[in-house]
């Protein structure tokens, strides 16, 4: 009996990761120059909806270091399933008449909403589970904060975007922006971190004054010296 028990509590641990485990965030390029195309997921978050408003779209391609994929579309709508996109942080591009769109999109596994909706689950039909070697760990003390000043710059304009990341997100960030320097597209996005040691003081003072970040050369609330700047940035940096 506890031996069945054991098989059927792990088959629904499968079954759930893999009904709630993946989760797919989309960046739409807000450009008001690319409000010629919808871009949008559908309501089950697992599949791509473009439509130009304009031209047909002939092509997409989605892709990062480790996979390319290429859609001929030739239509004004275009609906891309993302189930079998592997796990990543992807550029992809939509060709609209003569003009490339550039938008970002990263899948996850999204581990915390398993182990929460396994809990929900068993705690329901009563039951307690041990060692089932499903460790997720969250840890809550002793967080490190960044500052991201990102910029998208194309032939329809530039956009610029700033948020605070934790650390365990920086690596995909700086990975996402090597590989748009290496497109004809993206070779001009610029991307800036700073470490925060204060996150209250520091949010605190942004929210007053958005350049902020760019206006002090020493404070003892964040580092003045990025973490990291995109070789486009370089030449660009300045402390005033």
């Amino acid at each position: 009996m506890n031996k069945r028990l054991s098989i059927s509590i792990l088959f629904l641990i499968i079954s759930s990761l893999m009904a709630y485990g993946q989760q797919i965030t989309f960046h739409k390029n807000v450009n008001y120059k690319a409000n010629l195309l919808v871009q949008n997921l559908n309501k089950d978050r697992d599949s791509l909806f473009l439509e130009s408003k304009t031209g047909e779209i002939s092509q997409v391609v989605i892709f990062n270091d480790k996979f390319s994929k290429k859609y001929d579309i030739d239509s004004t709508k275009a609906e891309i399933g993302l189930k079998k996109l592997p796990l990543g942080n992807f550029i992809i591009q939509a060709k609209v008449d003569t003009k490339w769109i550039i938008m970002a999109l990263e899948k996850t596994y999204n581990t915390k909403t398993a182990v929460s909706d396994l809990k929900t689950s068993f705690t329901s039909k009563q039951h307690t589970i041990k060692n089932t070697g499903f460790n997720h760990k969250t840890n809550n003390n002793n967080l490190s904060y960044y500052w991201v000043v990102y910029q998208i710059n194309s032939s329809f304009g530039s956009t610029k975007s700033m948020r605070l990341v934790y650390k365990d997100e920086i690596p995909d960030l700086i990975k996402k922006n090597k590989l748009e320097l290496k497109s004809n597209t993206g070779k001009n996005n610029k991307l800036l971190i700073y470490e925060i040691y204060d996150k209250s003081q520091f949010m605190n003072k942004q929210f007053r004054n958005p350049g902020f970040y760019k206006s002090v050369e020493q404070t003892s609330i964040f580092n003045t010296e990025p973490f990291y700047i995109s070789k486009s940035e370089q030449r660009n940096i300045t402390k005033t």
